[in-house]
């Protein structure tokens, strides 16, 4: 087997021993010759060795690095610690469009992706070595793209003649030219908005990930189809007024609008975007897009019920379903009413919008009736008294049970814009391909230096804000999230306090707010307890009340020790259990009044808190279990008899 060189050996070698868990080493490695091995580190003379051994040398009648000799047997077991063979070279490589997507990937987030990877243990000094060769390799690659920027653009007008592309650099006061905006209007994508869309454009800005930051602002339409229609973008440094202003203006004169007369645009509540746009295209209808007026909206009123309400209220066709709905939000809410009006409901609202009215020319005028309420509707001018059909540009259902009535074809009765002709001509024009780069013009234009890194304001952060619809979309909650909950206080059950900062708190109180801090530790204390236990009679004998030696039962390794003057018969004891009985109260005769034996001793210990607690449970055990021993023997003793009848403890 030839290989170009020893380089392109090792790293064929560096492949197989990952892939296959071998410990290879490179004995002999320089830029003649290279010998490798296996398992460099078995000190054990007396087991066998790795077999595998390869040798390569380069050849004499041309200049090719070949593998000489190679036995490829294995007698070894898998590692997962490979050494210097897989270097932060190596890693760094692999990893290079990982760290291009997440330049703020964590080393432990590196190191464990290069675990499951390839199933190997890296150093972390492997891992920010790598991070860091990537990052050197990327930046020059960086360089070398952004200075064809001048060669990428006439390569994109010579493929597509009649395409707009600007391009706009810095050039500092040191003599170094940085890139600053890039504009691109395919000509095929411009020719088919231009025939078959909607003069209805939404334009928006979103962030540019990876090393060289920046913003994409696009310029997108409506097809046939109601799908989405992309035909101009732009590269910026930042999303501002000038931005958007170069932009709108590079844009209107693709498309030919003039200061915007018959042109709808739709954006967000960006304040450098629609200060562009008045300034621009001021004759141009601007609405708001509802999506971010919700999405502002419910950052300072949350709950399903405003958000329901709320696009109630932005697809109402009239005024008055609007003032409707409005009404309803103001009685839960009148802060949330005033904050949608302060928004200019003209601009987001059917019930508002303007559109082009026809002269009637018959008398082809219905009345729709649904339960209480009714809607007038002309089929001549193709309008219905809910301003659906005349919003939308296709019959409401009012206007389509008017059409049934007369048996007609509803497909009559909508708009040219949304028929199949107007859908082919959005897509019929073509988007010539480009060459590869090393095929591009070259130009006279000094080559540009990616844009220089610009700071924002604030602490740097690690994960992009999601919005309200993607965390929605995401759905892996499965608990109820406390942000925004008030707290209500246990005490006073008043709202925004806990029990530990009320003011009717008694000082007595505990206070919860330090429960995290380190207990105290108990010193010696006084224990006092008192052991109840009741002896249920069984046949002739009668219950006994005694009392109990503590201190003496735990000398004598836990025998209870009874004082009694009952006549008790004289029978054999078991041998390991010694009781003597003492009579202290008078005994009662009847059988069903039952005696407590109460037990009560004060005992100074000055050990710590969990082996008093040892002690007490095993004091009870062993007073519960001698006297259970105790009632049974002289029981069998007397009666000679087996345990027929249990005794109750």
């Amino acid at each position: 087997m030839k290989f170009a060189n020893p380089l392109e050996l090792k790293l064929c070698l560096t492949n197989y021993a990952v892939k296959n868990g071998y410990d290879l080493w490179f004995e002999k490695n320089d830029h003649q010759k290279l010998l490798a091995k296996c398992c460099k580190y078995k000190k054990n003379k007396k087991s066998k060795s790795c077999p595998f051994r390869l040798w390569a040398t380069w050849m004499k009648n041309e200049r090719s690095f070949q593998i000489k000799s190679l036995i490829d047997r294995h007698n070894c077991a898998r590692v997962f610690k490979f050494g210097s063979i897989v270097s932060y070279k190596w890693i760094g490589t692999h990893f290079m469009n990982d760290i291009l997507q997440k330049p703020k990937m964590s080393i432990r987030k590196l190191k464990a992706k290069v675990s499951k990877r390839f199933n190997l243990i890296a150093s972390v000094g492997q891992c920010r070595n790598a991070r860091k060769y990537a990052f050197q390799q990327i930046e020059g690659t960086l360089i070398e793209h952004y200075a064809k920027t001048w060669s990428y653009g006439e390569e994109l007008k010579r493929t597509n003649p009649g395409s707009t592309v600007k391009m706009e650099v810095d050039v500092m006061p040191d003599g170094e030219t940085y890139f600053s905006k890039f504009y691109v209007c395919l000509k095929g994508l411009k020719d088919g908005w231009m025939e078959g869309c909607r003069r209805v454009i939404g334009v928006d800005g979103c962030f540019l990930k990876g090393i060289c930051r920046g913003q994409l602002l696009a310029a997108i339409g409506r097809d046939a189809n109601n799908h989405i229609y992309p035909f101009a973008w732009a590269v910026v440094a930042v999303e501002n007024k000038e931005s958007w202003k170069w932009f709108l203006d590079l844009l209107i004169d693709d498309i030919g609008m003039g200061v915007g007369h018959g042109l709808t645009i739709i954006s967000d509540q960006h304040k450098g975007l629609v200060e562009a746009v008045k300034e621009r295209v001021p004759a141009a209808e601007h609405r708001q897009c509802a999506r971010h007026i919700c999405a502002n909206f419910q950052k300072r009123f949350k709950g399903q019920i405003f958000k329901k309400l709320f696009w109630r209220a932005a697809r109402s066709t009239v005024p008055q379903k609007f003032e409707y709905h409005m009404n309803e939000i103001k009685k839960l809410e009148p802060l949330a009413y005033e904050h949608l009006m302060e928004r200019d409901p003209k601009t987001w609202c059917k019930a508002f919008f303007r559109f082009w009215q026809e002269v009637p020319s018959g008398y082809m005028q219905f009345e729709v009736r649904v339960e209480t309420e009714g809607y007038a509707v002309d089929l001549n001018t193709r309008q219905c008294g809910c301003r659906a059909w005349q919003l939308a540009g296709y019959p409401c259902v009012h206007g389509y049970a008017a059409i049934s009535s007369l048996n007609r074809d509803p497909e009559e009765y909508v708009l040219e814009w949304f028929t199949t002709s107007m859908y082919a001509s959005c897509y019929r024009y073509n988007i010539r391909p480009l060459n590869c780069s090393a095929m591009w013009p070259e130009v006279d234009y000094t080559k540009p230096l990616p844009p220089k890194k610009r700071r924002l304001p604030g602490r740097p952060t690690m994960k992009r804000k999601r919005d309200q619809v993607e965390r929605e979309a995401k759905g892996t909650r499965h608990t109820v999230s406390k942000k925004g909950m008030i707290m209500r206080c246990t005490i006073c059950r008043e709202r925004g306090h806990n029990r530990s900062t009320c003011p009717l708190r008694p000082n007595d109180v505990p206070s919860t707010s330090g429960s995290n801090k380190k207990k105290p530790k108990k010193q010696g204390m006084v224990l006092n307890y008192v052991i109840y236990y009741t002896c249920v009679p069984f046949l002739n004998f009668f219950p006994f009340t005694g009392k109990v030696d503590l201190e003496a039962e735990l000398e004598v390794e836990h025998v209870v020790m009874f004082e009694s003057e009952i006549d008790v018969p004289e029978v054999d004891l078991v041998p390991e259990v010694e009781v003597d009985a003492n009579i202290e109260d008078e005994i009662q005769a009847n059988n069903e009044v039952e005696h407590e034996i109460e037990v009560q001793d004060n005992v100074e210990q000055e050990i710590q808190h969990n082996a008093e607690n040892q002690v007490r449970k095993r004091t009870r055990k062993t007073l519960e279990r001698i006297t259970k021993i105790q009632i049974r023997k002289n029981i069998r003793r007397k009666e000679g008899s087996s345990t027929d009848h249990p005794l109750e403890i």
